[in-house]
């Protein structure tokens, strides 16, 4: 008897109640488990009674606006939030992703595309298997896992990342102890409106500090090097398979 799966749990919550029937009966009907909500007014109740695994959420929205419930999700939630909006402004799509959102899509979308950012976010979202051979318990060391998007405390501790976090790390890990400039941190980064995506890149570390310290008990070690950029300044072991 084959293993019973569990579809996705979707909250998708839009004021456009057209858009947001066609994107729910496109998911539904691709097998996903999608919940739908107008507004924000109910969305802390309906987190806590449905538990979804991703919440896809609009910007202008009657309530709260959509980057206030995506920082309170953030802070208080362990699942999966896609920004779906029509404002592709630049600050807008940095303002985002520093709050800590793990994609930012703009409309019109493609229903297949959402699709598949929703199953390839779940899928790296979804409960580590126990580590073999390269475990931050046994080696005192810290852990940065490119497969599973997780981060393991030198005390065995494993911390979900976000894409941005996951980014930010990877990068970070990749030089082994040697400052990464500002502008590879952040890859869009351009002459014209450097200052502003360079706050963003302050507000994504801080962030991570401070989600690290706070679900480990163990101070993450990016440290900011004057003029140049950050560097992850402790050993870290890299599994990438």
């Amino acid at each position: 008897m084959g293993v019973l799966t569990m579809p996705i749990r979707v909250l998708l919550v839009d004021d456009d109640s057209d858009f947001r029937d066609s994107l729910q009966t496109y998911l539904t009907d691709a097998g996903l488990a999608v919940r739908a909500l107008g507004d924000t007014l109910q969305l802390a109740r309906e987190i806590e009674d449905h538990r979804p695994d991703v919440v896809v959420l609009d910007l202008n929205l009657p309530g709260q606006d959509g980057f206030s419930a995506a920082l309170a999700m953030r802070d208080k939630n362990a699942l999966g939030i896609v920004m779906l909006t029509g404002r592709t402004k630049r600050e807008d799509r940095v303002l985002g992703l520093s709050i800590g959102v793990d994609h930012y899509l703009t409309k019109p979308i493609d229903p297949a595309e959402l699709e598949l950012v929703l199953r390839n976010l779940h899928r790296r979202l979804k409960p580590a298997a126990p580590a073999a051979a390269t475990d931050g318990a046994e080696t005192g060391r810290w852990v940065f896992n490119a497969r599973q998007w997780l981060l393991t405390s030198p005390a065995g501790i494993e911390i979900k990342l976000s894409s941005t976090e996951y980014q930010l790390l990877e990068r970070l890990v990749a030089r082994q102890g040697k400052p990464v400039p500002r502008a590879d941190l952040i890859a869009d980064a351009d002459r014209h409106n450097s200052e502003q995506i360079g706050r963003g890149l302050d507000l994504i570390v801080f962030r991570l500090r401070r989600k690290v310290e706070k679900e480990s008990g163990s101070a993450l070690p990016v440290r900011s090097v004057r003029g140049v950029g950050y560097v992850f300044a402790d050993k870290v072991d890299l599994v990438a398979d």
